[in-house]
């Protein structure tokens, strides 16, 4: 072997990476129908934990990452916090404008790709949840870019609660109608998404999964101190241990 390079197949060098703006479109094509969504039933008991953990005075204003239609902070902004949600979505942002002016609400949207944010301190509390943005931004230099700009986005001391898909869960759980790609931990589904307008559409839902341990070095890494972690689904936000069942992890992290 002397003298000789030894060739292997990395396939490392070919890991599955997808556009971390893919939502954008589908949130466009589906507006207000994602509210049809089981998943999004929950939202008042996940208010309730969110408020119960976060123990922010009325008016203390919170950052809503991935903010989807804002069913989140509509529903914080009614209990009397100021609430700034954002989304790659124009149509999801349009929709919880019209909810926050209709009610009249304390709660502002805006059309913004998360990988961009531009705040600075300005805020008491940040969530991202149920795969609104982080876990949907691609590669990880653009996960790094999420995290890091809410960090920026928040008061020292404040804290940023994060659900992501549980990767010892979700590499369980494949179907026929779904793959995972073993390097990135990304999953794919197929799906049909329908529009108000009663238009349908095949799509592919690309997000990426983590385990705690990743997420903990990942948050740690752009400044963040972790404080706790919990398993949990949707419309079940408790203080449960993790464990390899649970759909999600649910990050309590500190900007220090």
């Amino acid at each position: 072997m002397e003298g000789k390079t030894l060739k292997l197949d990395n396939k490392l060098n070919d890991a599955f990476e997808y556009n971390g703006s893919y939502f954008e479109e589908i949130g466009d094509f589906i507006k207000e129908n994602y509210l049809e969504y089981g998943f999004t039933k929950g939202t008042k008991q996940e208010v309730d934990f969110l408020v119960k953990i976060m123990d922010l005075p009325q008016n203390s204003s919170i950052l809503d990452i991935g903010c989807g239609p804002g069913r989140h902070s509509l529903e914080l902004a009614r209990r009397g916090f100021n609430s700034v949600g954002v989304d790659i979505s124009s149509e999801f942002i349009k929709y919880a404008n019209q909810v926050a002016k209709d009610e009249k609400l304390k709660a502002e949207f805006f059309v913004t790709d998360a990988r961009e944010l531009k705040f600075s301190q300005e805020f008491d509390g940040a969530i991202c949840l149920c795969e609104g943005a982080f876990g949907l931004a691609g590669n990880e230099d653009n996960h790094r870019k999420v995290l890091k700009n809410v960090y920026n986005a928040l008061r020292p001391g404040s804290l940023f609660i994060l659900t992501v898909i549980n990767a010892l869960s979700a590499a369980r759980s494949i179907t026929d109608n779904s793959e995972f790609d073993v390097y990135t931990c990304t999953k794919i589904d197929k799906d049909t998404i329908t529009s108000p307008e009663g238009e349908t559409k095949d799509v592919k839902i690309y997000t990426t999964a983590f385990t705690f341990r990743e997420l903990k070095f990942l948050m740690e890494s752009e400044g963040f101190e972790v404080e706790t972690a919990y398993g949990c689904s949707a419309g079940d936000f408790s203080e449960k241990t993790l464990t390899v069942n649970d759909m999600e992890i649910m990050m309590i992290a500190r900007r220090k």
